[in-house]
């Protein structure tokens, strides 16, 4: 899949911060913000490379063949760094802060800016992050450190109160079909529109990993439990054979739509539009209010995995909650 470097929904926020630069106004932390699926990564490369490069263009972008372009795509910049978890899921931890501090306060070597990039942001610990508030405290000249966040609720106040936020939010609808329409042949893009809830990348994402084939198999699963008509084992067992990952969060959008059709809201706002009436069937005699906790429940799950939780118990776990939730009578 080849990918626009320039993605048409990001126009305001980059002509924002072009305009802030040119004034010599550019803030010294950037916080972008807004849900996954929408590209802040790709605006944060692409203004990395912008904010490194000594022939930007007219629209601000990089020339693509200066000298520091050059050791940008070779990823030997040595202004541009790049600050992440060693793997998809773990954390950000202090002596990565540490060492980019210390480098913050350098001059930059190649005559344009240092830019450090974290992502995702959310995923540094409280020690880490409390390393980057005196980064964030005592700024250096022409330093720019850019946090990339999807979950901006869950980093520090302080921290979010000494960046300025570049919020993004979901393109309209006709802008994303368009988009979508040249990126995946996936004939049912109103469904993976409706189930990614209208996050470009999402919808990418979506079709990539079948979620419209998961999730449908995820209500059945969850209706043969509430009915007692399969083993919680044997469901178990399935779902041991998907990512974990991908089943907390089929989880999510399929209890999240049962909350919506308790709610009385329009079949157009699920993310399993084509599967109202099965969602009506599961959604009776269930208290709300549990479901809620539930979806609590899952989120602290997510939260541990990066502690190595026992994988299985945690989905047996979630079996005898769903089970509990659904007895008969039961509250």
């Amino acid at each position: 899949m080849i990918e626009p470097a320039v993605l048409p929904w990001h126009t305001q926020q980059w002509q924002s911060l072009q305009g802030a630069r040119d004034a010599g106004r550019l803030p010294h932390a950037l916080l972008l913000a807004g849900r996954a699926g929408l590209g802040k990564g790709r605006f944060a490369r692409r203004l990395a490379a912008s904010l490194v490069c000594t022939g930007r263009t007219a629209e601000g972008d990089a020339c693509g063949q200066c000298q520091s372009c050059h050791l940008a795509k070779s990823g030997s910049h040595p202004d541009l760094i790049r600050v992440e978890p060693e793997a998809e899921g773990k954390m950000i931890r202090i002596d990565a802060i540490r060492q980019l501090s210390g480098k913050s306060v350098l001059a930059a070597q190649e005559g344009g800016y240092r830019v450090i990039v974290i992502e995702p942001a959310e995923a540094m610990n409280r020690a880490a992050a409390n390393a980057l508030l005196k980064t964030l405290e005592e700024p250096a000249s022409r330093t720019v450190l850019i946090l990339v966040s999807s979950q901006a609720d869950r980093l520090m106040a302080t921290i979010r109160s000494r960046c300025q936020s570049v919020r993004f939010g979901v393109p309209p609808r006709a802008q994303v079909m368009q988009w979508i329409s040249g990126m995946t042949q996936d004939a049912d893009t109103e469904a993976l529109y409706a189930i990614s809830g209208g996050a470009p990348f999402t919808v990418l994402r979506a079709a990539e990993e079948q979620w419209l084939e998961t999730d449908h198999a995820l209500l059945d699963e969850l209706a043969q439990l509430k009915q007692r008509r399969s083993n919680p084992l044997a469901v178990v067992e399935k779902w041991e054979q998907r990512p974990i990952r991908g089943v907390l969060d089929g989880l999510k959008r399929c209890l999240g739509d049962l909350v919506r059709v308790g709610q009385g809201l329009p079949r157009d706002e699920l993310c399993h539009p084509g599967q109202h009436g099965d969602l009506q069937s599961l959604a009776q005699g269930i208290d709300l209010t549990r479901v809620f906790r539930y979806l609590d429940d899952i989120m602290n799950v997510e939260r541990g995995l990066v502690s190595n939780l026992n994988e299985q118990m945690i989905l047996e776990g979630l079996a005898a909650q769903w089970l509990e939730m659904t007895r008969p009578g039961g509250r």
